[in-house]
């Protein structure tokens, strides 16, 4: 199944210091869409290294066949999401899933308390700016869930979290992501418990 495009629009700066556009393409150069799960599938609008963000060259950094993970720390992505219903997912969702991304580690990170009840549970060391776009799409942590719809903004705080689309359309979701400096959960568990010991009575 084809994905419906993903326009880029990127500015820049011409010789004078003059603001240009320097790219608008059709459809994001960098994505893929999956030979296994109908409708999967994602664009990559723009990466930033960690440090100095560049400003000055016409440099893309999110070229076609470019390979970008999830952001080590300081890094940036701006990733576009189709999420098809859970339904037409094969039967080993989960290694599917995490075979076309090759974040077997994340899946790892984020099943310590999932229970197992849903195939896309990751964690990722980041902070995640989620904007649904289009359709609906139910976000999934280790104790709750929240079922959001074009518009809503979710702010995922490097959480063991799934997504379930439970419709019968695909959802489009915006992300983007910064790297931030690992800290387990049992590390955050120790920090919240040393504060909560701090507090006066």
């Amino acid at each position: 199944m084809k994905r419906k495009p993903v326009r880029r629009i990127v500015t820049g700066h011409d010789d004078q210091g003059r603001a240009v556009i320097l790219f608008d393409d059709a459809d994001t150069p960098n994505g893929f869409s999956s030979d296994t799960i109908p409708g999967f599938g994602a664009s990559v609008a723009w990466f930033t290294p960690a440090g100095a963000v560049d400003h000055v060259t016409d440099a893309d950094p999110a070229p076609a066949g470019a390979k970008i993970d999830f952001p080590a720390v300081g890094e940036t992505v701006v990733r576009i999401a189709d999420f098809p219903p859970d339904a037409v997912y094969p039967q080993n969702a989960g290694d599917a899933v995490f075979d076309e991304i090759g974040a077997h580690e994340e899946r790892e990170a984020g099943e310590q308390h999932s229970s197992g009840k849903h195939f896309w549970f990751h964690r990722t060391e980041s902070i995640d700016y989620a904007v649904v776009l289009e359709g609906e799409i139910t976000l999934l942590v280790d104790d709750g869930e929240v079922t959001m719809r074009a518009g809503d903004v979710a702010v995922q705080r490097a959480t063991a979290h799934a997504w379930s689309n439970r419709t019968d359309e695909i959802a489009r979701v915006l992300f983007v992501l910064v790297g931030t400096d690992p800290i387990s959960p049992a590390e955050i568990a120790s920090r919240r418990a040393g504060d909560k010991a701090a507090e006066p009575a």
